[in-house]
């Protein structure tokens, strides 16, 4: 998917979408720590089973730092899915609301009042997504399916290019970047999949049991790429049912039956998570 335009007609369409973007993005109006990424208020989800209510997430409440990495913990139907859904734009809480800082000045915007084209713009522009399944294109090589969300964001040629050459070489695959996706690895097309994420340079990763088709090795291979997209200065957060890879977050949450009940510091080298 080689998209070819003019520079100055390229130059003109990114200008055009950013205008767009950012006339969406001035809707902040909502005050947040300087400090902070993202701030979560009272956060409540239910969904109607028949007779029955069951909610998935009773007045969540949670921070993330810029350049922290939070880990949510917790047992399947516990919430955590859910949880990613609404911090990512995905899904409407019943109540509750999800700021996050849009000018990285304490200037934040509450997704929760936002329409669902609103929706699309933050997660082209300010959310990263990551799945358990890959989701990659599989007509399209490892560059193009990173260099995608760039083009419908409106990037020029070049600076897509320099972009998705430097994120593969992070993820170490710029000896890969032809390849289709049937021409690579479980692990390696999740490392795609990372890559693509962070293409439009998030204000925070939103990873949903990133490692949970993926081996031992292939598992620590991922969690020591978002350790080095951590060391960029890239906020994370990340559910798993995996405790020993949350240990090396800078800090773990336990959510249970929709709450969180716990909280504690991680931080342990990766090297030292499977020996304990």
């Amino acid at each position: 998917m080689k998209i070819k335009r003019s520079r100055k007609h390229s130059e003109s369409e990114e200008k055009s979408k950013k205008s767009k973007a950012d006339r969406i993005f001035q809707k902040a109006t909502e005050k947040i720590d300087p400090n902070l990424v993202l701030e979560v208020k009272n956060l409540t989800k239910k969904y109607l089973l028949g007779d029955y209510t069951v909610m998935a997430l009773n007045n969540v409440n949670l921070q993330v730092k810029k350049g922290e990495f939070v880990a949510v913990v917790g047992p399947s139907g516990a919430g955590k899915t859910t949880l990613i859904n609404c911090l990512g734009a995905l899904d409407f809480p019943d109540d509750g609301k999800v700021i996050y800082n849009i000018d990285g000045k304490g200037n934040g915007s509450d997704i929760t009042k936002m329409t669902d084209k609103e929706h699309k713009e933050m997660r082209l522009h300010k959310i990263g997504l990551i799945f358990q399944f890959y989701n990659l294109f599989p007509i399209l090589t490892a560059f193009e399916n990173v260099e995608l969300p760039t083009v419908l964001a409106g990037l020029s040629e070049k600076k897509r290019y320099e972009r998705v050459k430097r994120l593969l070489k992070i993820v170490g695959l710029d000896h890969r970047m032809d390849h289709l996706p049937t021409q690579m690895s479980g692990g390696e097309q999740q490392r795609v999949t990372v890559a693509r994420s962070l293409s439009n340079e998030p204000l925070l990763l939103l990873a949903d049991e990133p490692t949970g088709e993926l081996d031992t090795e292939t598992t620590t291979q991922i969690v020591e790429i978002f350790l080095k997209f951590k060391d960029l200065g890239q906020s994370i957060l990340m559910v798993t049912h995996n405790s020993r890879i949350a240990e090396t977050a800078d800090r773990i949450l336990t959510l249970t039956d929709g709450e969180i009940i716990g909280e504690r510091k991680g931080g342990k080298p990766l090297r030292e998570i499977w020996y304990d």
